[in-house]
């Protein structure tokens, strides 16, 4: 009997060897960084939301007013490369038939999915802080819910998931837990979150890119707007018409630049999220709480240009 309780109580060890490293991560570090993710899908929706309903706004008025606007163009095509694959105006991605409402529309889809991905991640990563026997079989649940995030967003952007670039992420899934574990036991938790590291780098400049897209749509929107507007100012002899126009350009260079900062901030919040996830790696190290100060600045700077934009609608 005595001999089977120290069976029984060295096996139990083992379980705890395997699955507990020292120091973890203090966990308040990962519960900030889950909750700060949190808040940037929050702020991202709401400000890709206002984005939208103004360009959709934009677009029926501009659908009434002028003559020479083709609303046929919004017309899906179905695309040859799958018969799941449909696009606004045309397959051709250089046709840039999209209305800039449906650019802002796919961004925030998009965004939509890599912001979960990363909430997912960082509620993984705490469980596997303190990973348990009990925890195993969540754990291996949220490892293959974001390695099929993680395949979706990256294929969707035309990529490989390549662990060159995406890191664990790129392998993350089934069996995947007892690899971390096992890395965990030998090398620290520090170096489970470097194997991510590359991913999270990734997938933040995904994010930033689809803001540069979306900015883009935008300025070419406005370009199409502000041609007639001076050409009309030039033209017109009235006085007051005349300063209705440049009132309307100022007022469409407000909108614009509103616009443009919203999705500005966000870039920012996408570039500042590889040194968030780098600061997790230092709280290993020296057991001080993660301040993620950037991170969070520049959600509230998200935070700060939507209730902008978004007073600017409700005038």
């Amino acid at each position: 009997m005595r001999s089977l309780r120290a069976i029984s109580l060295l096996g139990l060890l083992m379980v705890s060897a395997c699955v507990s490293t020292s120091p973890p991560i203090p966990p308040n570090s990962l519960g900030a960084f889950r909750d700060t993710l949190v808040q940037l899908n929050q702020k991202s929706t709401e400000a890709l939301t206002a984005e939208y309903e103004w360009n959709y706004r934009n677009y029926k008025r501009a659908v009434r007013e002028d003559e020479d606007l083709d609303p046929r163009t919004l017309a899906l095509e179905f695309c040859l490369d799958s018969a799941f694959h449909a696009a606004w105006g045309s397959c051709d991605v250089d046709a840039d038939t999209s209305p800039v409402f449906m650019v802002i529309a796919d961004s925030r889809r998009d965004l939509g999915k890599l912001n979960q991905m990363m909430v997912d991640y960082a509620n993984f990563l705490m469980l596997f802080n303190s990973a348990n026997s009990d925890t195993r079989a969540a754990l291996e649940d949220a490892a293959v819910r974001i390695g099929d995030s993680a395949q979706s967003i990256a294929a969707n952007a035309g990529l490989s998931l390549n662990e060159a670039r995406f890191g664990a992420f790129a392998k993350i899934g089934v069996g995947i837990v007892d690899q971390l574990l096992a890395k965990k036991q030998r090398d620290g938790m520090a170096a489970v979150l470097a194997d991510f590291q590359p991913g999270v780098q990734a997938f933040a400049e995904l994010g930033s890119e689809a803001m540069q897209i979306s900015a883009g749509g935008v300025q070419t929107e406005y370009q199409t707007e502000v041609q007639p507007l001076k050409r009309a100012i030039v033209q017109e002899q009235d006085s007051s018409r005349r300063l209705k126009l440049v009132e309307d350009m100022i007022a469409l260079n407000e909108q614009t630049a509103r616009q443009l900062d919203v999705l500005g901030s966000l870039a920012a919040v996408y570039g500042s999220l590889p040194g968030a996830h780098a600061e997790l790696m230092s709280a290993l190290q020296s057991g001080y709480r993660a301040s993620l100060n950037e991170l969070v600045a520049s959600i509230e700077a998200v935070s700060s240009a939507y209730q902008t934009l978004h007073a600017s609608q409700s005038n």
